[in-house]
């Protein structure tokens, strides 16, 4: 697909892995927000076997698949794409990180792209709701210097300056992007994105709301989860040690580098006392 000049050229930073229907929505509700944005996709996709990237292909030319392995997950599969992306976005004029389950509504990159522009932040990050209208996923605000608290922030029209961040949905400029380089590789799965969120604020640069929801993302349940207290506690330690839950390590990890190491001591117990408790 030949670009326009006069467009702007969007990178899609994304991975997938086996649900094509809801990476193709995601992608076609991206493509139909206005012919003045050139998408290009660089995308990860961790071993598919259910045809995704052949349909990725179909729908745009100007993507790139890097081949993944299933072992990959969230974290794995955006370090992926995120180290081709740096490498290679001389040409890019922003850079979009995108969860391939939002549905986005149409006509919602220009006010992303004047909120970010007119405000001289660097990242905005855009906010989702449930089908329910509850926001699901966007900007976060820490709660405290110690300890790892954290509250999800609605959209407004005022200015919220956020401490970190859901990937859902971040838009930011290609000099922003290289300052805030790749995510750490010591995550699996969760906890990436926040600590990406924090590092990028750390380097004093500037993380705002947008100003209404961008799309539809339904927040992931507790159910079947190691937070389901329904579950014994066999199957709640090992659903929170899996690279979905919350695995010691990566915690640990998260914590400590973010918070110290009494605070990574003290939250690295707390979730084997829930689960004791059957809190």
């Amino acid at each position: 697909m030949e670009q326009e000049k006069s467009q702007i050229n969007i990178a899609v930073l994304m991975t997938c892995f086996n649900r094509k229907q809801q990476t193709i929505e995601c992608i076609r509700s991206l493509l139909n927000n206005g012919t003045e944005y050139h998408y290009s996709f660089v995308i990860t996709d961790a071993a598919s076997t259910d045809g995704t990237s052949d349909a990725i292909r179909a729908m745009n030319e100007d993507t790139i698949i890097l081949n993944g392995t299933s072992n990959l997950f969230w974290n794995g599969g955006m370090v992926h794409t995120l180290d081709y992306a740096l490498k290679n976005c001389e040409h890019y004029d922003y850079v979009m990180l995108v969860n391939d389950d939002v549905t986005f509504y149409p006509n919602m990159m220009q006010p992303l792209l004047t909120r970010l522009q007119q405000t001289d932040a660097d990242v905005i990050v855009g906010a989702t709701r449930d089908h329910q209208g509850k926001t699901s996923y966007g900007g976060v605000k820490m709660l405290s210097r110690h300890f790892a608290r954290f509250a999800l922030q609605d959209p407004t029209e005022e200015v919220l300056e956020c401490d970190t961040f859901n990937c859902n949905c971040i838009l930011m400029g290609r000099d922003t992007f290289i300052k805030a380089g790749n995510l750490d590789p010591a995550y699996v799965h969760s906890m990436g994105d926040y600590d990406y969120g924090m590092s990028i604020h750390k380097l004093g640069l500037r993380i705002i709301s947008s100003s209404d929801y961008v799309g539809v993302c339904d927040d992931n349940d507790n159910a079947n989860t190691w937070r389901d207290c329904t579950l014994t506690r066999r199957e709640r330690l090992k659903k929170k040690e899996g690279p979905k839950g919350l695995p010691r390590k990566d915690w640990y990890h998260f914590v400590r580098k973010n918070y110290g190491f009494f605070p990574a001591i003290y939250h690295s117990a707390t979730p084997y006392i829930r689960i004791l408790l059957k809190k």
